[in-house]
């Protein structure tokens, strides 16, 4: 198998992970990243599926923390990982870093 892969799949790989197989392997990656749900309103239900199979993984704290520290952005944060969706995850995300000021027009290096 080739390609670029984040650091919990090279670390799973690796056998670098925590003991036990993630709830989530052999199902289709897209599952885990469906439209998302606003923030205001519940889980969607494709959201609601993705969370079920989180809700019985033995390595969920784990990928949510590897997301957590993976993620540079709040952009970047996106789908169902760790056993929270987007965006209770942006807001965890937000929580523990902040965000960041958008880049104004003009205040680029060197100017």
């Amino acid at each position: 198998m080739s390609g670029t892969y984040s650091l919990t799949a090279r670390q799973l790989r690796a056998g670098l992970a925590p003991s036990g197989t993630p709830a989530c392997a052999g199902q289709p990656p897209e599952a885990f990243f469906p439209e998302a749900s606003d923030p205001g309103h519940g889980p969607s239900p494709e959201e609601r599926a993705a969370l079920a199979v989180c809700a019985v993984c033995p390595v969920r704290d784990w990928c949510l923390e590897r997301d957590m520290e993976e993620c540079t952005t709040e952009a970047r944060v996106v789908g169902v990982r760790g056993g929270l969706r987007q965006a209770d995850r942006r807001e965890l995300f937000v929580a523990r870093r902040g965000r960041r000021a958008p880049r104004r027009a003009g205040t680029g290096a060197g100017k």
